[in-house]
């Protein structure tokens, strides 16, 4: 088994570090982002072809496999961790959706803004009595003369309140078909967006309402059989939020082990003291075990991770991030716990994606039914 990187993928992950540590690290420690993601670092990431990295050729992308989505967001989010976050909704999120089940001209209208770093587009699943079990859907949709009505409330969605347009999953009327998707432009009649609320990292997320909402019946990118096509392309964006993750611990890792380094105490520096010296070694080893998981997902079955391994790589990168950060922290001592430094506001970011995006007890759940061969959330309510 070969576990060096292709020559294509060496030269992207050189590039990335070069960029991330010129361009992406001076404004990388922003706390909140008022005014959206760094808009002139998704230019900058647009112009070098990193945000269509994924997308096939015909699309204006580059039509390289998963592992190198992966490995961009990963290194994108080791200098920057919010513009890390938005390269992935960029990399694996709505756009990929589109690029595999949209039409000619919704792919003609909301690829090239996103591959381009122009333009955001933010995915909406949860609602409030919709959270880990998504087939619980009431946000509905009916088609009438050409006009897709939408009515529902959804929750905790990220990038809406800067997001172009957003991809809204929902459940269509009656005699149409199960759950759904459409996209929502923002200028949308009958849509509006709460005042942003955060999470404890800083990152705002909005509550959306629809009010008989009025979109072209064009707008539709699925109706029927979306459970089934989300759960075939969310893969993707599981492992990459795992990249992102292992990308803030790598940098957190990074500080602590240089911190080690310089830091004298008792007339030596720590990293003489053998406490310290098994922190560094269980969070390198935590960091490497975690990253194994996640590139063999990706870089398996032709880069399409199945159920398994995309949820084993997530629960295993986000969790080892969450140790490495707080191991880096207690090596700092008391200037871990300060906010003059980011670990403690690391530590918050990567708490976080224990949760989003499928709460580890969740993919836990979905990896024992994997092993075993059964389907345990059958038991709950199925989509029409």
């Amino acid at each position: 088994m070969d576990f060096t990187l292709s020559e294509d993928d060496r030269k992207l992950v050189e590039l990335l570090d070069r960029i991330g540590a010129e361009r992406l690290r001076p404004k990388a420690w922003q706390r909140r982002i008022e005014n959206g993601p760094p808009a002139d670092n998704m230019r900058l990431l647009g112009e070098l072809g990193v945000l269509g990295i994924c997308l096939p050729v015909e699309l204006g992308g580059e039509g390289r496999d998963a592992l190198s989505g992966i490995l961009a967001v990963e290194h994108i989010a080791r200098w920057c961790p919010r513009t890390g976050i938005s390269a992935l909704m960029a990399i694996a999120g709505p756009g990929m959706f589109i690029a595999k089940w949209g039409t000619e001209e919704q792919k003609a209208k909301y690829i090239p803004p996103i591959r381009s770093g122009e333009a955001n587009m933010a995915i909406s699943l949860t609602e409030p009595q919709a959270g880990s079990a998504l087939t619980d859907l009431a946000t509905r949709a009916e088609i009438r003369d050409g006009v897709c009505v939408l009515n529902g409330q959804k929750t905790f969605c990220s990038h809406a309140g800067w997001a172009r347009n957003i991809l809204v999953f929902c459940r269509f009327a009656p005699g149409t078909g199960g759950i759904g998707a459409v996209i929502v432009d923002r200028d949308t009649p009958g849509f509006t967006l709460s005042e942003p609320h955060y999470h404890m990292c800083g990152t705002p997320w909005w509550e959306l309402y629809f009010d008989n909402a009025r979109l072209p019946a064009e707008n539709v990118l699925f109706a029927g059989d979306g459970f089934r096509k989300l759960m075939s392309s969310y893969s993707l964006e599981r492992c990459a939020a795992g990249a992102s993750s292992i990308g803030i611990a790598q940098a957190a890792f990074d500080m602590a082990r240089d911190y080690a380094v310089e830091r004298k105490q008792f007339g030596r520096p720590i990293c003489e003291f053998q406490f310290v010296q098994d922190k560094l070694a269980n969070m390198y080893l935590a960091l490497e075990q975690a990253r194994l998981l996640l590139y063999k997902a990706v870089g398996s079955s032709q880069g399409s991770a199945g159920r398994l391994e995309s949820s084993a790589a997530k629960v295993a990168c986000t969790e080892a991030a969450v140790f490495v950060c707080d191991q880096a922290m207690q090596i700092f001592g008391g200037s871990g716990m300060s906010q003059e430094l980011p670990l403690e506001w690391m530590y918050r970011m990567v708490r976080t994606a224990t949760v989003a995006g499928g709460t580890s007890d969740i993919h836990r759940g979905m990896i024992a039914s994997e092993l075993v061969g059964r389907r345990f959330e059958q038991r709950l309510r199925t989509p029409d």
